[in-house]
C-alpha cells in the first residue's frame, strides 16, 4: 500500500511507521523483562524464612559455602525451591544472562544426577523463548545492524550445510563446540533459515556435555576452588574432541551413504545372478 504524498515524504513516513513499530516492539520486550523479573521476586519471597543465612547463589564461592544448607533447605520446601530454580534458569537462558555454569552447578548440589536431563531440557526451553522473541520482538533488522557480517556469514554455511542435507549435523557442531557464541546463535537463528525442531534439538543434545560436567562437578565440590577446575584444559579438549566427531556425519555422511547403497546393489546384482544360474541350470536338466 502506497502513502500518499512526494517520494520523499513516503520515505519519511515509511520510516516513522518502522521506527515506531519497533518502539512498540522494544516496549513488549522490556515489559516482558520486568514481568519475569517480577516473576522471580514473587516465587522467591513466597518461600520461608531460613534460620541460617542463606541467599541465592551468584558464584562459585556461593554454592560451595552453601551446598549443605540450600539441600537441607531444598528438601524442606521442595516444590517452591523447584519452581523458583526452573524459573530463574529459563529466565538466564532466554535473555543470555550469564550464570548457566553455576546455576548447572546448584541443580547438581540440589538435585543430584537427575537435574542433568532436566538442566538440558530447561537449556533447550530457554534459548528457544530467546529464539521467539528475535523473532516476533526484535526482528531481522534489529540484529543485522548489530552483527550483520557474522549474520551472514552464519545464513551462508545454514544454506550450504541445508544443500548437502547436513543441517543437523552443523547445528549440533556449533553447540558441542565449547567457544561457540549461545547468544548470537540463539538470537541469529530464525533469520538464517534453522526451523525451530532442528534448533530445539541440536541445543538439547549439543549442550548436554557441558551441562553433564556442571552437574558432576557438584559432586566433588569439596575438592574444587575455582569455575576454572572444571572446565579444565583437558575438560576443554575432551569437548573438542566430541564436537569434531559431531562434524564427521557432515563432512563425509554423503561418502558412507554412497559406499552403503554400493554394495547394497552389489550384493543384489549377485543375488539375482546366482538365482539365474540355478534357472538356467534347472532348465538344462
Amino acid at each position: 500500500m502506497l502513502l500518499p504524498g512526494p517520494p520523499d515524504v513516503r520515505f519519511l513516513r515509511r520510516r516513522a511507521l518502522r521506527r515506531a513499530a519497533l518502539s512498540i516492539r522494544l516496549s513488549v520486550l522490556g515489559a516482558i523483562v520486568l514481568g519475569s523479573v517480577f516473576l522471580i521476586w514473587r516465587v522467591a519471597a513466597g518461600l520461608p524464612e531460613s534460620q541460617d543465612d542463606l541467599h541465592f547463589p551468584t558464584s562459585f564461592e556461593d554454592v560451595k559455602s552453601q551446598s549443605v544448607k540450600l539441600q537441607a533447605y531444598s528438601k524442606a520446601n521442595f516444590s517452591r525451591v523447584f519452581w523458583l530454580f526452573n524459573i530463574v534458569y529459563v529466565f538466564k537462558q532466554t535473555f543470555s544472562v550469564p550464570g548457566s555454569a553455576i546455576m548447572n552447578i546448584l541443580g547438581g548440589v540440589l538435585y543430584g544426577f537427575w537435574a542433568f536431563p532436566w538442566v538440558s531440557l530447561l537449556t533447550a526451553i530457554g534459548s528457544t523463548f530467546s529464539y521467539l522473541l528475535s523473532q516476533l520482538l526484535l526482528g531481522e533488522l534489529v540484529v543485522e545492524r548489530f552483527a550483520g557480517g557474522n549474520l551472514r556469514s552464519l545464513r551462508h554455511r545454514v544454506e550450504r550445510n541445508r544443500e548437502k542435507g547436513n543441517l543437523f549435523y552443523f547445528l549440533l557442531f556449533l553447540r558441542l563446540f565449547p567457544f561457540s557464541p549461545n547468544w548470537f546463535l540463539n538470537i541469529a537463528s530464525p533469520f538464517v533459515g534453522v526451523p525451530i525442531v532442528s534448533f530445539f534439538l541440536s541445543i538439547f543434545f549439543g549442550l548436554m556435555p557441558y551441562n553433564y560436567i556442571c552437574v558432576q562437578a557438584a559432586a566433588t565440590l569439596s575438592h574444587l576452588n575455582s569455575f576454572a577446575d572444571i572446565l579444565s584444559v583437558g575438560v576443554l579438549l575432551k569437548l573438542l574432541s566430541i564436537s569434531v566427531l559431531a562434524l564427521v556425519p557432515a563432512l563425509c555422511g554423503k561418502q558412507v551413504v554412497g559406499w552403503i547403497r554400493s554394495r547394497m546393489g552389489n550384493s543384489s546384482v549377485g543375488g539375482l545372478g546366482g538365482d539365474s544360474g540355478e534357472d538356467t541350470k534347472e532348465g538344462q536338466a
